[in-house]
Order: C-alpha cells, then sequence, then structure tokens
C-alpha cells in the first residue's frame, strides 16, 4: 500500500508541536493499543464538536477536571483546524493513531486472540486501511491498483 501512502508531513509536524505529548509519547513501551484508540477518539470527538459550533472556551469549561495540559491540547487542536482545515486535521490525527499503533506492534507485538486489547489492535488494523483507502482516493489512485495492495482478506472487498 506505500504507493500511495500519502503523509502530510506539514500537518503531522504542526500537529505534534501544538499538541504536546499525548501520541508523541508513542516511542514509550508504556503505550497500548487502547490507548491509542482512545487519544484518536478523544481527538475526533473535539473535532466534531468544534465543527458543530463549540468553541475551544466551552468545550475546556465543560469537560469535568479537565488539567491544564489537556485544556492547552483541546485549544491548539481546535487552532491547527482552523489553520489546516478540518480534513487536513482529520488526516494527521488518522495517520497519527496509525504511527502509535505500529509502535505498540513493535514493543508489543499483535495481543493474544479474545482479550481486550486485541480488538483495539483489529481497530487499529481497519482504521489503517480505511485511512489508506481514502489517502488513495484523495490522490486519485486507480481502484485496480489499491485493491491489488490490500492484505488478502480484503480480496472481495
Amino acid at each position: 500500500m506505500r504507493a500511495f501512502w500519502l503523509t502530510p508531513l506539514l500537518g503531522f509536524h504542526v500537529f505534534i508541536a501544538l499538541i504536546g505529548h499525548a501520541f508523541a509519547a508513542t516511542d514509550s513501551p508504556g503505550q497500548s493499543y487502547e490507548s491509542c484508540g482512545l487519544i484518536t477518539s478523544e481527538y475526533l470527538t473535539i473535532l466534531q464538536l468544534s465543527d458543530r459550533g463549540l468553541s475551544a472556551e466551552a468545550l475546556t469549561e465543560s469537560l469535568p477536571d479537565i488539567s491544564e495540559k489537556a485544556a492547552t491540547r483541546v485549544k491548539a487542536l481546535i487552532s491547527l483546524a482552523n489553520k489546516t482545515g478540518l480534513t487536513e486535521t482529520y488526516s494527521t490525527i488518522h495517520s497519527e493513531y496509525i504511527a502509535c499503533a505500529r509502535v505498540v506492534y513493535k514493543h508489543h507485538g499483535a495481543p493474544g486472540p479474545g482479550t481486550r486489547e486485541s480488538h483495539f489492535y483489529h481497530c487499529a488494523g481497519e482504521n489503517k486501511i480505511r485511512y489508506e483507502i481514502s489517502m488513495a482516493a484523495i490522490i486519485g489512485a486507480e481502484q485496480i491498483d489499491v485493491a491489488r495492495q490490500l492484505p488478502a482478506s480484503y480480496s472481495n472487498v
């Protein structure tokens, strides 16, 4: 799938600089597939609420017991979306999710079947596939070329 992989480098660097260390800690063996998924979910929810008109101030004021660092990340994420656009910010978050899961795999491998962590592992893998297919569509890749690069389990899709 690497032929059509598109990493938004500028957005990625801005995201890391603004958001802080939630994903930046991904080179730590302490991360899990679940933590990668939860961080991603929180960021996507913030973007969705912001897109529906909630300000950074409204979000940070309504969240119970939010830390100063978390409030700063909320504001930075919304600022990034305002600067680079919603689509670019979504793309950056998804590429960070993939990177986070990749590092977890590097440190821990695949979790045991049927475990709680295995559900998050499979979710991360499915997200990666969907994200790469979306990026391929955006850059105009031919459907047949994309299909050839998918894992065999997707051959009937």
